[in-house]
């Protein structure tokens, strides 16, 4: 035998997590990316700014739609009872129109894979 011994389970658990760990970093680095050039026109992701059209999304998991101090809400963005949730954020960034019919926001993202990255940059931000 070559003196290798079998990993034990706690250390397969162990070897798991950090390579989703390591995977949800590389995907949260690529959502910035997606951040930086689909989203951060009108939105930042953490301090207000007057100088934004849409709202601040640090914080935006867990928040009610249409809540929040900064950036323009539409009525129907405010009166859609939404509180955004990563599966709630997904449904609307795919289709804005269908999920709120009357909102302002004209983004969608197409692309399922820079959809979960850019989801995974949005649950970092605090």
């Amino acid at each position: 035998m070559s003196g290798l011994r079998p990993l034990s389970s706690g250390a397969l658990l162990l070897a798991a997590l950090h390579s989703a760990a390591f995977a949800t970093d590389e995907s949260a680095t690529r959502g910035r990316q997606v951040f930086e050039s689909r989203c951060a026109s009108c939105h930042v992701g953490s301090t207000p700014s007057a100088a934004t059209l849409g709202p601040a999304l640090s914080g935006i998991v867990g928040r009610k739609a249409g809540g929040g101090a900064s950036g323009v809400h539409s009525r129907a963005m405010a009166e859609s009872g939404i509180v955004w949730s990563r599966d709630s954020l997904r449904r609307f960034l795919s289709n804005p129109g269908r999920e709120v019919p009357g909102t302002i926001m004209p983004v969608r993202l197409d692309d399922p894979k820079q959809l979960e990255d850019l989801l995974d940059y949005l649950e970092t931000l605090r």
